[in-house]
C-alpha cells in the first residue's frame, strides 16, 4: 500500500499527513466520472502532474530493496501493489499486468491501480508517455490525442463531417471504474492462490502499508490468507505490517500484527538475507510477565513492536536485530 512509499517522499492518503487528511486531494477527484467535469478534471490534472514529478524523483525504499532481495533468493512469488509510483520496477522487479494465456511470463509485481507512466486516449487505443505531457497537465488541461487529430485532419481533406478528438488521460484506475484488465487480474490472483504451473503455492502473506479499504483488495487478501493457512506448517503465516491495527473483523484473517516503522522491518529482512547479524539475544531484558523482550540500543528514530502469537517483541535498533524463528 501507499505507506510503503512515504519514506521515498511520496505521500499516502489516510495518515495524518496524507493527501486526504490534509485536503490536498479529495475522494471525489478520484471518481471515475472526474474527467466529465471540467473543474474537477483540471484540479486532478495539476495534482497528478505534481505526483508524477515526485514519483520520477523518488528512489526505492528499503522495503522495495528487501522485496528484490527476496526475489533473488527465490522466495518471492508475487507482489500486488496499489501504488502508482513504479518504485517496484525501479527496485528491479519485473513489472506489469499479467497476460491471460501466458502464466509462465507473469511479472513479479502487478500494479492493481495502474501507474503514472502513460496517458491513454479515451476513444482509441493510442498511448503516450506521461512525461511528454507534464507541461500541459500542470496547466490543468488534458492533451488531445494526436492519433485522433490525425484522423480528423484526413477527414477534413476528403470533406467528411468533423468529429471530436479524444483526450489523453492517465492510466490509473479510479473509484467506480471497471479495471481494464479485470479478467487477467482475477486469473492471476486465482493462479497465485491455488498454485502456479510449477505447483508453487504461497506459504506466507505479508500485507504492508495499507488500511485495506478497497473492496477488491479486501477480497484478494482474504483469498491469499486462506491459501497460506492451508499450507501452514506452524508459525505466523498471515502478517499485517503497519503503524495502526486493523479493526477486529480482521482478527481471524491475520496471524499477527507488526506495529512500527515498516522500513525498519525491511532493514531487518535485508540484514537477515545478507547474513550480517548476530542471532543471539544475550542483551535482552525479559519483563516480569515474560511476554515482552526488549533489546537495549541507541539512536533509533522510532520503535517497531512485533506482535507474535500474543507476545510482544520490541526492537529498538536496526543495528542489533535478532532472528525470529516463528516468522
Amino acid at each position: 500500500g501507499a505507506g510503503v512509499s512515504v519514506s521515498a517522499g511520496i505521500p499516502d492518503f489516510r495518515s495524518s499527513q496524507g493527501l486526504f487528511t490534509t485536503g490536498v486531494l479529495s475522494k471525489d477527484l478520484l471518481d471515475a466520472n472526474v474527467w466529465k467535469t471540467t473543474t474537477k478534471a483540471s484540479s486532478l490534472c495539476k495534482i497528478l502532474a505534481k505526483m508524477h514529478q515526485e514519483c520520477s524523483q523518488a528512489s526505492p525504499t528499503p522495503f522495495h530493496v528487501a522485496l528484490k532481495m527476496l526475489d533473488k533468493k527465490g522466495g518471492l512469488l508475487r507482489v500486488y501493489t496499489q501504488n502508482i509510483d513504479l518504485l517496484e520496477s525501479k527496485a528491479g522487479l519485473s513489472f506489469g499486468m499479467p497476460k491471460m494465456h501466458s502464466p509462465q511470463d507473469m511479472p513479479r509485481c502487478i500494479p492493481l491501480h495502474g501507474t503514472l507512466e502513460t496517458l491513454a486516449c479515451i476513444k482509441c487505443c493510442y498511448q503516450s508517455p506521461l512525461h511528454l505531457h507534464v507541461s500541459t497537465l500542470v496547466t490543468g488541461c488534458l492533451p488531445l490525442c494526436p492519433a485522433c487529430e490525425q484522423v480528423e485532419h484526413e477527414r477534413r481533406i476528403i470533406h467528411k463531417r468533423p468529429r471530436a478528438s479524444g483526450i489523453l488521460i492517465p492510466t490509473i484506475v479510479l473509484y467506480g471504474q471497471p479495471h481494464p484488465a479485470a479478467d487477467h487480474l482475477a486469473q492471476a490472483i486465482m493462479r497465485d492462490a491455488n498454485g502456479d504451473s510449477r505447483k508453487v503455492k504461497p506459504d506466507v502473506l505479508l500485507v504492508a502499508g495499507t488500511s485495506l479499504k478497497i473492496p477488491g483488495i479486501i477480497a484478494a487478501v482474504h483469498k491469499f490468507a486462506q491459501a497460506v493457512s492451508q499450507e501452514s506448517r506452524g508459525g505466523c503465516r498471515s502478517i499485517y505490517l503497519d503503524q495502526k491495527p486493523l479493526s477486529s473483523k480482521w482478527d481471524d484473517i491475520f496471524d499477527t500484527w507488526v506495529s512500527g516503522d515498516l522500513q525498519i522491518f525491511a532493514q531487518h529482512l535485508i540484514r537477515s538475507f545478507s547474513h550480517q547479524f548476530d542471532h543471539s539475544i544475550d542483551d535482552a531484558i525479559f519483563s516480569k510477565d515474560s511476554t515482552t523482550i526488549s533489546i537495549l540500543v541507541q539512536d533509533l528514530p522510532s520503535e517497531a513492536i512485533f506482535f507474535l502469537k500474543g507476545k510482544d517483541y520490541i526492537f529498538l535498533d536496526i543495528d542489533h536485530p535478532f532472528y525470529i524463528p516463528e516468522i
